[in-house]
């Protein structure tokens, strides 16, 4: 909540009402908002956030925080805005994303399309998030006391944009495909962490051996390949299968 209510004040003036943080290891999923999930016997209503714990350990704090402000401006737009049906990110929640100085990119990086159902950011060095984030990084009375043991890989290496600056309420029209953001520098955020502009309280985590870290249990097969050796027809199904072919009349090979 201590996040919650850091950029809440920085990015949305104190406007977004509380909610119900949870955590959910939904593989390849960094967060999502759900509006209007809780609910107590007084007939209150109180949306919620997810954020995924099994990507903390591979990622950097600001990262984190990006994940949480991506999902604010859901809320946002579901308390002031008009959000689309079926999870769709469209131009309003883009305009948003924009003025609070993150840019939307399905790509995750600069000329990547801003509306869609699936959809990432990158970061605005000059932006208001990233302002708002370095101020409390930099506090050192907040930190990450906890972590995922079963740490998950990055679903995508973030990026920070050094230009352009985008004016606050920049219009969506005039910087979705611009060439000042196509052309725009791109800045690792292992190069910023370097030159001592990104701030981080996640180092202790990061530098953890790697018996700290729990490896991720593959599933097991369930469900085995079996070829017809005379028309190579494939299908799927348990080991133990025992089937012909209706064209060669041979029993499927498990391969």
């Amino acid at each position: 909540m201590t996040a919650y209510d850091h950029f809440n004040a920085c990015l949305f003036d104190n406007a977004l009402p509380p909610v119900i943080f949870t955590l959910q290891r939904k593989k390849n999923v960094m967060g999502f908002f759900a509006a209007k999930r809780w609910g107590n016997a007084q007939g209150k209503l109180c949306s919620e956030i997810s954020i995924n714990p099994a990507y903390f350990a591979s990622s950097r704090m600001i990262e984190i925080f990006q994940t949480l402000v991506h999902e604010m401006v859901h809320a946002w737009q579901f308390h002031f805005g008009q959000p689309s049906e079926g999870h769709y990110h469209n131009r309003q929640w883009a305009q948003k994303m924009m003025d609070v100085g993150l840019m939307p990119s399905d790509t995750g990086e600069p000329g990547g399309a801003i509306v869609g159902r699936h959809m990432s950011d990158f970061i605005m060095k000059q932006g208001l998030f990233m302002k708002a984030a370095n101020a409390l990084t930099q506090d050192i009375d907040f930190r990450l006391n906890w972590v995922d043991r079963l740490a998950l890989p990055k679903l995508h290496e973030p990026v920070i944009v050094d230009t352009p600056t985008l004016a606050q309420d920049a219009l969506v029209e005039h910087c979705a495909h611009a060439s000042d953001v196509l052309n725009a520098n791109v800045v690792s955020l292992d190069d910023e962490a370097a030159s001592g502009a990104l701030p981080s309280t996640n180092d202790d985590f990061n530098a953890m051996p790697d018996t700290f870290y729990l490896p991720e249990v593959a599933k097991r097969q369930t469900r085995s390949k079996h070829v017809c050796p005379g028309c190579d027809t494939k299908i799927y199904g348990k080991a133990t299968l025992n089937v012909i072919c209706g064209d060669c009349e041979l029993p499927f090979e498990r391969e």
